[in-house]
């Protein structure tokens, strides 16, 4: 299926779709109502793409070779992490309600985004204006200020023209320090991309932000995962291999091949998962009852449903965060430019 997928990629660009979570929906329901997969996307396709005639023989191509909806959609661009949940409902049969489910997880994701972006345009306007106006300080007010001071006779305290134009190069000073961070962030996700996968866990482990969401985000894709397998029929055994071998999620299959390694020599899955410490606090509680009542795939489904409500309040707390953030930074700006501007008054003030 791979190979016949960068095939596909070589002969054209990867398809830009457009609601991309509509075009999800959609499709399950049409799969519900008895239409096969490709009846589906032959309907909808045209009205989820531009220039739908451009792409319409490689569809065609595609769907004579026999690949499934998780080439399909891969070609599309969706997600890894997507692309894993619809491959596992191929060999499932939960087709229709995993589409529903994604295209609801792809609406989140793209709700948020449209979130962020209106909460950032009103501060990074202003911001914008408040560059514009330090720099007709810093070529109009602060010659014209340092001009009249040094004309002064006597006059030999330059201390505060200094501190003026420290001031009123704030902006700069901000911006530098984004660029700085932000830079530093791509080059460490660089640097840890390229480690092996028991180093970069080894890495996230050890930043206390980034960890809890991370454990978070793993624990959900473990758990749906394996919930699903399991309720399917699959053993334990075939249903960790599985995670093993799927090449979407290389993270995801390092941690299946610990957690099988201490369940093949002996220890249930609820100790695996404790000792592992790859995972959400307490999952291993789950697990365990689970374990107990014999219906270890419905609890770690039901889990999935409660990490699902936990990660859209963390998401929805850190887009509250965002906008205060900025505005700060807008205001320790303008109290420089007071700042800048008020000092030389004073001592202008003292010399007259």
């Amino acid at each position: 299926m791979l190979s016949q997928l960068f095939v596909y990629f070589r002969q054209s660009n990867r398809i830009q779709v457009i609601q991309l979570p509509q075009l999800l929906s959609r499709t399950s329901i049409l799969l519900e109502e008895g239409y096969t997969f490709a009846e589906c996307i032959e309907m909808l396709l045209p009205y989820h793409v531009k220039d739908y005639s451009k792409w319409k023989s490689t569809f065609e191509q595609v769907f004579q070779d026999g690949v499934g909806p998780t080439t399909i959609f891969a070609l599309m661009g969706m997600k890894r992490q997507y692309l894993l949940s619809i491959e596992l409902a191929e060999m499932t049969g939960n087709l229709p309600q995993t589409l529903a489910i994604v295209g609801n997880q792809v609406q989140f994701a793209e709700e948020i985004k449209q979130r962020v972006a209106k909460l950032l345009v009103y501060p990074v306007v202003l911001f914008m204006l408040i560059i514009g106006l330090f720099i007709v300080f810093r070529l109009k007010f602060l010659p014209n200020i340092q001009q009249m001071m040094y004309t002064r006779v006597g006059y030999s305290n330059t201390s505060s023209i200094q501190w003026s134009k420290f001031f009123l190069h704030m902006p700069d000073y901000i911006i530098v320090l984004m660029v700085l961070l932000i830079g530093s962030l791509v080059l460490s996700m660089a640097y840890v991309s390229r480690k092996r996968i028991d180093l970069q866990l080894a890495l996230l482990l050890k930043l206390p932000f980034i960890r809890y969401y991370w454990r978070l985000l793993m624990t959900r894709q473990f758990s749906r995962t394996l919930g699903e397998l399991l309720l399917t029929g699959f053993s334990l055994q075939a249903a960790l291999e599985h995670l093993m071998t799927q090449p979407h999620q290389k993270q995801l299959a390092y941690i299946a091949s610990v957690i099988q390694q201490r369940v093949i020599y002996g220890d249930a899955l609820s100790q695996a998962v404790l000792l592992s410490n790859f995972f959400y606090p307490k999952f291993h509680h789950f697990i365990a009852h689970g374990e107990q009542s014999g219906l270890l795939g419905r609890e770690l489904i039901l889990y999935v449903e409660l990490l699902d409500s936990k990660l859209q309040n963390g998401i929805k707390m850190i887009t509250k965060i965002v906008q205060p953030m900025l505005f700060i930074i807008i205001a320790i700006c303008i109290v420089a430019a007071y700042l800048s501007i008020l000092l030389p008054m004073y001592n202008m003030l003292d010399v007259i």
